[in-house]
């Protein structure tokens, strides 16, 4: 999974080759004006990647804007069909809440679509910071001459120290025998693995390659004195501030999540569970990131700061954009979008309401199920009261639902005359 230097996965493994370009294009960059250093590409790196993909993060919060307004008359309809299993219901419960959908001019899956781009994207973004060496090719070029000398060494793939070297490296299934997994195996080594690495194999020539790209290497690996290379838990006594790393990338994400549009109290309250569970979410994700910032390299640690770092500036402009976005103007543009659609497939088109009237209709919808639910209450409190006040034989017996039958025909002929009276 994480050997021969690029990712193989299907799909990731292509993005990830288009997003080393870019990794590969900035590290050169930075390399003309003489700082070639993976720390400074992966800060530029990740705010370029996270820049090209606000579009998506928009699109993403106008749906999410929209399901805040969306949900309350999509839970009177959970409401109105709750408990019903048989199919009639079910259909029904499916056409009211596509009809609610097609009103503000999107559907169920409006926001799947942003999330199914973002998530290969991410998961890309992960394989190119952990294979640099793949995607940077002066990087890997540092590690090629030692690889070339090392395997130039007769029996170097069967030496068993070596060997220990390679499984205490972290890699999965390494293969000794590729020239690409063994750059590998050496980008994982520490300054104390370096040294006890030529110690193996006393080679002059060996020693010399490494020699001519060890500045090289501690200079693109070593920023603001932390190896990127190396764990956080190798390096503390050395640079004990590789602790901030881990601290910032939960503390940042912890932020950002927080910056992000919340659904409404009232909702969550709703939706029992799951709004517990959102709470519970935006806490332990920023803790996983802590605890996986000490266990992988520093420089993936670095990568999930500057990726937080930079959402949060992201989401600041994106929620500054969206307090100005107008809501009758975005249904209006969703709208005739779905009727460009509805037109191919032969249907009429949709007519636009405004968000207010919408809005309106719901609330004086909601007014109507609650006076008619109050005034149902009232009818059965007062039908209790009659019954109850009218008979006298013993509670569950034959006799007190005989005479509960006839209280209940005698009232309804009570109210049947007192409405006659009224006209």
């Amino acid at each position: 999974m994480f050997t021969s230097t690029v990712s193989k996965w299907f799909l990731i493994g292509w993005i990830s080759v288009l997003l080393g370009y870019i990794m590969n294009w900035i590290f050169e960059g930075l390399n003309l004006v003489g700082l070639p250093n993976i720390g400074l590409a992966i800060i530029i790196f990740t705010f370029v990647v996270k820049a090209l993909m606000i579009p998506l993060s928009i699109r993403q919060q106008k749906y999410s804007k929209l399901q805040v307004i969306m949900q309350p008359e999509l839970q009177l309809i959970q409401e109105k069909y709750k408990g019903k299993t048989d199919a009639a219901s079910i259909q029904a419960q499916q056409q009211e809440t596509r009809e609610v959908y097609a009103k503000f001019g999107t559907s169920p899956t409006g926001g799947c679509l942003q999330m199914l781009i973002q998530m290969p994207i991410l998961f890309a973004l992960y394989q190119v910071i952990y294979h640099l060496p793949g995607h940077i090719t002066r990087l890997g070029n540092y590690y090629r001459g030692v690889v070339e000398k090392l395997m130039a060494i007769p029996g170097y793939e069967t030496n068993e120290a070596f060997l220990a070297m390679v499984k205490s490296s972290g890699l999965r299934n390494p293969d000794v025998t590729s020239d690409l997994s063994l750059i590998d195996v050496l980008y994982k080594f520490t300054s104390e693995k370096w040294t006890q690495f030529l110690d193996i194999f006393k080679n002059s020539s060996l020693s010399e390659a490494y020699a001519e790209v060890a500045d090289k290497i501690r200079a693109a690996n070593v920023f603001l004195g932390i190896d990127l290379s190396m764990r956080p838990t190798e390096q503390f006594a050395k640079a004990w501030w590789v602790v901030l790393i881990p601290l910032l990338a939960g503390g940042l994400q912890w932020l950002s999540t927080k910056l992000m549009p919340q659904p409404n109290q009232s909702n969550n309250q709703n939706q029992g569970g799951a709004g517990g569970m959102l709470k519970s979410m935006n806490i332990v994700f920023p803790l996983m990131s802590v605890v996986f910032c000490f266990m992988f390299e520093a420089g993936l640690g670095l990568y999930w700061v500057a990726s937080s770092g930079v959402q949060v500036i992201i989401q600041l402009f994106v929620n500054r954009y969206m307090d100005r976005v107008d809501l009758n103007e975005m249904v209006q543009k969703n709208v005739e979008k779905m009727n460009v659609k509805r037109a191919k497939k032969g249907l009429p088109p949709r007519k636009v309401q405004s968000v207010s009237t919408m809005v309106k209709n719901l609330e004086d919808e909601k007014r109507r199920l609650e006076e008619l639910k109050k005034e149902n209450e009232e009818k059965a409190r007062e039908a209790a009261e009659y019954y109850n006040s009218r008979s006298g034989a013993r509670k569950g017996s034959l006799a007190e639902k005989a005479g509960m039958v006839q209280q209940y025909e005698e009232r309804q002929r009570e109210l049947k005359a007192h409405g006659s009276q009224k006209k």
